[in-house]
């Protein structure tokens, strides 16, 4: 009875370490696609500033006074390090929650770990010949 119990509980906790892999592989796909989304709002500020300089350049290619300031103001930065900090906010909770479950499958491993002598030991109790 010792020994079914010691294999099905470490059965159970192997399912929860699967468990624990699967969803840190939901959070890892979730943490690039916000990097990419990152990197797409870091090149859409790039371009929109791009094409304003552009469009306030004479024939000589002399920018008009006040363009590079603007590009540069926190005015016209605004919208896009609004998009960057909400990204930022959930790769934090991302990364807290990653960490939770990191937490949670290195339980299950300590709790496996113990089953399985647990297990051996009644196994070598139960079958020991010539005592």
């Amino acid at each position: 009875m010792g020994f079914a119990i010691s294999h099905l509980t470490a059965q159970n906790l192997t399912n929860i370490q699967s468990d624990c892999e699967y969803q840190l592989t939901i959070i890892m796909n979730q943490l690039q696609r916000l990097a990419n989304e990152e990197a797409a709002i870091t090149m859409q500020q790039m371009s929109y500033s791009q094409s304003y300089i552009a469009a306030n350049t004479d024939e000589e290619g002399e920018v008009a006074d006040g363009v590079i300031e603007w590009v540069n103001s926190a005015a016209f930065s605004a919208k896009f390090e609004a998009k960057l900090a909400e990204i930022q906010a959930k790769e934090q909770q991302l990364d807290i929650q990653k960490q939770q479950i990191e937490t949670k499958q290195k339980m299950a491993a300590t709790q496996i770990e113990g089953w399985e002598k647990n297990r051996d030991s009644n196994i070598e109790k139960t079958f020991k010949y010539g005592n």
